[in-house]
């Protein structure tokens, strides 16, 4: 599972070298969960992040289900267009996974 919470600008680069280093060991992978619920107060920089590692599950092969997104997060979102690529899904609510894929989390 990846754990996303405020980062300083830049860092995107450093998370998408580790989940695509996670996901090369993990070929089976068709989904990605992305624990968001530290980004409290989202900046620009986690909006960047976000995208960046969504990009990179997808050229992996996986889809990125963002897990604990606040509403502030979910708003940011939806505001700059960026909510289309995301699903959203926690334990409680979505126990199958998302889309009917089985549930795969990178550590």
């Amino acid at each position: 599972m990846f754990t996303v919470g405020q980062l300083r600008c830049g860092a995107g680069p450093f998370l998408c070298d580790q989940l695509a280093a996670s996901l090369a060991d993990r070929p089976e992978a068709v989904v990605v969960v992305c624990d968001v619920s530290a980004a409290d107060r989202p900046t620009p920089a986690d909006l960047d992040h976000l995208a960046r590692l969504r990009t990179t599950a997808r050229r992996m092969g996986c889809d990125l289900v963002l897990r604990g997104a606040s509403p502030r997060l979910r708003l940011l979102l939806a505001l700059t267009g960026l909510e289309e690529g995301f699903g959203y899904g926690d334990d409680a609510s979505d126990p199958g996974g998302v889309g009917g894929q089985p549930r795969r989390q990178v550590p």
